[in-house]
């Protein structure tokens, strides 16, 4: 009885042993479709990416890619560690430069926007005064971020493509702002909560999963985008978060495409099959159950600047359903 009741818990750690060397360290399993390179769980990329699967996963097999977003997906492609990837038109105009590879990426379908969401404290945050005759200790001031334009001089923390994005507005401002780069909005927000910034910037779509669970008494709120869009391709747009009480919440908008490698064989037959069925599906993805990100295409077929994949498939600006 002994001997039998040892055997069958040796049986049981070996086993419990062989499963977690599976999953610790273990390599990914290989993909036997399309790897689409998305962004962080939980975000918008990552749940556009779920809606792909549910809606067209029996078309075409599909495979998740996480990165930290459409900077990172772009050089995924580049690398071949992805087939597919979403990012912004903007971030790939920029990139294409320095890789050839990244130019030479392809439009697949045009997709949602992209929000520029410019997180702040909502009681401001405290910087010490100055020194009054040079040692006797000044009186400590509160700094309330209100707007975009309030952010000059000032540190912010940047995520993801937010990391490229704010660069650019603070270039082409001449904002000087000093930038942080920063790996998640979790860090940022916490950066922000304790006036090590002044604000967090963070590219998502709409909703933010990071930013659409915070309430009022988070300490932190939303700020309104309030200086010139200086790229054809940006456009403000409101947006909304009730948990915050933030509401008609001007933001800078970019937008997504999902960009494929240039393939010409097994792999082009699979990017038709997926561009078809978006097409097909896109009615059920604007009305069924899925990420309000699908009710912001107006056309597929718009892949604004980027050169189009050259598959068999014709892309409708309306698919059926």
């Amino acid at each position: 009885m002994r001997k039998n009741l040892f055997i069958a818990v040796a049986l049981l750690a070996a086993s419990i042993t062989a499963n977690a060397a599976k999953v610790d360290g273990a390599p990914a399993p290989e993909c036997d479709g399309l790897k689409i390179a998305t962004g962080p769980a939980g975000k918008g990329y990552s749940k556009v990416f779920a809606d792909i699967k549910k809606a067209c996963g029996n078309a075409v097999p599909v495979c998740e890619v996480t990165t930290t977003g459409g900077l990172d997906n772009l050089n995924a492609l580049s690398t071949k560690d992805a087939d597919v990837g979403i990012a912004q038109v903007d971030t790939w105009a920029t990139m294409k430069s320095g890789d050839e590879n990244v130019a030479g990426l392809q439009g697949v379908v045009g997709l949602n926007f992209n929000y520029l969401h410019v997180v702040t404290a909502a009681s401001g945050f405290r910087v010490a005064g100055e020194k009054k005759f040079g040692f006797l200790k000044g009186d400590d001031k509160t700094v309330l971020i209100q707007r975009f334009s309030d952010l000059k001089g000032q540190r912010v923390a940047l995520v993801g493509s937010a990391q490229l994005l704010g660069r650019q507005i603070d270039r082409s401002m001449g904002y000087g702002m000093n930038m942080v780069d920063v790996d998640t909005d979790s860090k940022a927000f916490d950066m922000v909560r304790k006036g090590e910034v002044a604000a967090a910037m963070s590219v998502s779509g709409w909703p933010s999963g990071s930013i659409a669970p915070l309430k009022q008494d988070s300490g932190l709120t939303l700020v309104p985008f309030d200086v010139p869009a200086n790229n054809p391709q940006y456009v403000v747009r409101s947006i909304n978060y009730k948990g915050l009480g933030v509401y008609n919440n001007n933001a800078l908008a970019v937008p997504n495409v999902l960009f494929t490698r240039p393939f010409k064989g097994e792999k082009a037959q699979d990017v038709s099959k997926l561009r078809q069925c978006l097409a097909e599906k896109l009615q059920e993805l604007q009305e069924g159950n899925y990420q309000p990100a699908w009710n912001e295409i107006k056309a597929l077929s718009n892949v604004y600047d980027v050169p189009k994949f050259g598959g068999s498939q014709t892309v409708a600006g309306k698919g059926k359903k």
